[in-house]
């Protein structure tokens, strides 16, 4: 009660002297803060917190300037990458087809080669036993009968004629 008694006569005698309501709510204000009293060592943490604020503030600016500037970069290396890119993958995937066929051509080539070998070996055991043939037919054994099955030649024309894609 005596509080709210000196506001209210402090109030009257603000507005009787022509203070304004503002300026005695400015000077009460001011008069408050004093009475806290902060202590030096409080003072110090506080500049400290205020200095540590300030410092984080101006880094976050400074990192959202890097961002901006990154994000830019990423753009355009992207708008310019991207294209190129694209030209190399379908360069590519042609390679890689023709690396299948030539895959399938090889496969082709190793058969009639295995094909060609095995009539081989049985030619030259027809030829070189010439003798033993002999000796067999005197003696009765059957002679060796070479693979019946056609030994296919693969065309290189024909495979290179294919790679294209």
């Amino acid at each position: 009660p005596k509080a709210e008694m000196a506001d209210a006569s402090s109030r009257d005698g603000a507005a009787e002297e022509g203070v304004s309501a503002r300026e005695a709510m400015d000077t009460a204000a001011a008069a408050w803060s004093n009475s806290l009293q902060v202590s030096p060592a409080a003072r110090k943490q506080i500049d400290a917190a205020d200095a540590a604020t300030e410092a984080a503030l101006a880094r976050i600016v400074e990192i959202e300037m890097y961002l901006e500037a990154s994000g830019a970069e990423v753009d355009s290396m992207a708008s310019g990458a991207v294209p190129a890119l694209q030209k190399h993958t379908e360069q590519l995937t042609n390679v890689f087809a023709l690396v299948d066929k030539m895959h399938e051509h090889i496969a082709a080539v190793k058969n009639s080669v295995g094909k060609m070998e095995t009539r081989l070996e049985a030619a030259e055991a027809a030829n070189a036993g010439q003798l033993a043939k002999t000796w067999g037919s005197f003696m009765g054994k059957p002679a060796a009968v070479p693979p019946s099955e056609a030994v296919r030649i693969v065309s290189v024309d024909d495979f290179f004629a294919s790679l294209k894609v």
